[in-house]
């Protein structure tokens, strides 16, 4: 999915990448400096790159642009010390999201912050999605308004739902929505649910239904991709967390979503790809989608 180009990032969520250079110890705590440095010490225990994510999101908020995080650090920072100690990972990246439209002035933010601009991967797609890198070689990946991986995301119109990070539902989509899922997107999959009930609103600890079900409703694929995987997490759990009524709790979130996303009325786009089903191809592969 890097397009041939051989500076890029790698998988679209960061985390699975192996930084350009040192990268910093899991579990550090750094905040950031003017220059962009992450700096150990802080308290509150949080791992390096949720720290120095939420410096991102408040640096470039200093300046009126709306930023938040996604991936597994905002999964983290969403989270309660239950999950997190169970489920909890290194994080070695930093992955956002922003508006396209504030792309140049995010890029000034984040130059004035210290921070290296990818500038080949940024000049080729910067349209959609640049990257820079921070001292050491930590990356920050930036999604403008579109998520593109499996399947295509907006996640531009819900942006600023939430503080900090995206809201719950688009958290979620953003890690279902991968065809090739593996452990560690289950295992973040099974952390955010942890602690957030399906319902009808926003907010800490809720997990809105309704733009799941409204993507899901409208795109074949993407139900398809959605429903797999929340049948791959909840046979997972046994693995992932100890406490039964904690894997109970969890599974009976997945059988609410699963059931709330099936039971939806489905558009005529879904219905006429149904008819065509599993026999053609219904998500990307990564490396095939065009930036």
């Amino acid at each position: 999915m890097t397009d041939g180009y051989t500076g890029a990032p790698g998988p679209p969520l960061g985390e699975g990448r192996a930084p350009r250079g040192e990268q910093p110890p899991a579990g550090g705590q750094p905040a950031m400096g003017t220059a962009g440095e992450p700096a150990m010490g802080t308290a509150g225990g949080e791992p390096a790159m949720v720290t120095a994510g939420r410096a991102v999101v408040a640096a470039a908020a200093a300046r009126d642009i709306p930023v938040r995080l996604i991936g597994g650090v905002a999964i983290w920072l969403r989270g309660t010390d239950g999950p997190r100690s169970v489920l909890g990972r290194s994080y070695p990246d930093i992955d956002v999201v922003a508006h396209k439209k504030q792309s140049r002035k995010l890029r000034g933010v984040l130059e004035e912050e210290g921070f290296e601009p990818e500038r080949v991967f940024n000049a080729t797609h910067g349209a959609r999605r640049l990257l820079y890198y921070g001292p050491g070689g930590w990356q920050v990946d930036i999604f403008l308004d579109t998520f593109e991986m499996s399947h295509t995301l907006d996640l531009g119109t819900r942006l600023e739902a939430e503080p900090e990070t995206l809201a719950a539902a688009e958290l979620l989509l953003t890690k279902l929505q991968i065809a090739e899922v593996n452990a560690k997107d289950l295992s973040d999959t099974a952390m955010l649910l942890w602690d957030h009930e399906p319902g009808a609103a926003d907010g800490p600890g809720l997990l809105n239904l309704a733009p799941v079900v409204s993507r899901c409703a409208a795109d074949w694929g993407l139900y398809t991709t959605v429903t797999d995987n929340l049948d791959a997490c909840a046979s997972l759990l046994g693995d992932l967390v100890p406490g039964a009524a904690d894997r109970q709790r969890i599974a009976g979130r997945i059988a609410d979503i699963a059931g709330a996303v099936t039971a939806a009325p489905k558009s005529s786009r879904w219905q006429l790809r149904a008819r065509v089903g599993r026999r053609v191809r219904w998500y990307e592969l990564p490396e095939e989608v065009n930036r």
